[in-house]
């Protein structure tokens, strides 16, 4: 079973250059060494909602500080994150 971790917004002009930039944070997976990373573009998610402090982003839930740092650029917001096996 794969489950995400280890969220991050990171502001990037295309999927690759989100991946690219979260990568270079440098953050080790927990489990697997070998782990998928997901970047997802928040404003094109299917039911987001830019007024909302809660949105569900892929396979994550995102709260209030993590929307309130998505507001600051919504074009450019992806949402990043690992799916490990455990």
């Amino acid at each position: 079973m794969e489950h995400p971790t280890h969220t991050e917004i990171i502001f990037a002009n295309n999927t690759q250059e989100a991946v690219d930039k979260y990568a270079a944070l440098g953050i080790k997976p927990d489990h697997d060494p070998n782990p998928k990373i997901v970047a997802l573009k928040a404003a094109e998610e299917e039911d987001f909602d830019m007024e909302s402090d809660i949105n569900l982003i892929g396979e994550v839930s995102i709260g209030p500080p993590i929307m309130k740092k998505v507001r600051t650029n919504p074009a450019l917001a992806y949402v990043v994150y690992y799916m490990e096996k455990h």
